[in-house]
């Protein structure tokens, strides 16, 4: 009796979870539109942090990669383009020591992204304002300080890589 009420139980959360549509995120939805191969634009930097381009464009294009549900092709080649601007990078200290000297930092990068079908530049996608923060151990060493800081830059890449990944296939 015990085992005909577990496998009804068992049923029962199956079917209630899977029936209403429930999925893990990052992994349903699709592309707008059924886009299967996209084109990421080098990203616009109206930062005066150098370097950010390349950063960001490359932690986009590792993501989209890794994640193998669209292709990753040229722009001539492909249905829509990922492309936007790095609008905003603040840094602000948020510890300090018994002198006042900061020993931690705070930096948020913000960029604007949308994503577009190739050719008559529909806008399939748009993601404006999105947000990455990331927290450094701020250091009397230049070197190391600016060291932790690209860390950071790197990280909140990454972050922002795989969000955008998710806001698109999800729709957000």
């Amino acid at each position: 009796m015990k085992n005909i009420t577990l496998v009804i139980a068992i049923i029962s959360f199956f079917s209630a979870t899977l029936g209403c549509g429930y999925h893990l995120m990052g992994k349903g939805g699709e592309f707008p539109q059924g886009i299967t191969s996209l084109a990421i634009i080098p990203l616009e930097n109206k930062t005066k942090e150098p370097n950010l381009t390349a950063i960001f464009t490359s932690a986009l294009r590792r993501e989209f990669i890794f994640r193998r549900e669209v292709e990753i092709v040229a722009e001539k080649k492909a249905e829509a383009l990922l492309q936007g601007s790095l609008t905003s990078i603040s840094i602000v200290s948020t510890a300090y020591d018994q002198e006042g000297r900061a020993t931690e930092y705070q930096i948020t990068i913000t960029l604007d992204l949308r994503l577009v079908r190739q050719g008559n530049n529909e806008i399939l996608w748009r993601g404006d304002g999105i947000k990455g923060t990331w927290h450094y151990k701020a250091s009397l060493d230049v070197m190391v300080n600016q060291g932790n800081k690209n860390n950071a830059i790197n990280k909140i890449a990454a972050d922002l890589a795989e969000k955008t990944y998710i806001m698109i296939k999800e729709r957000f």
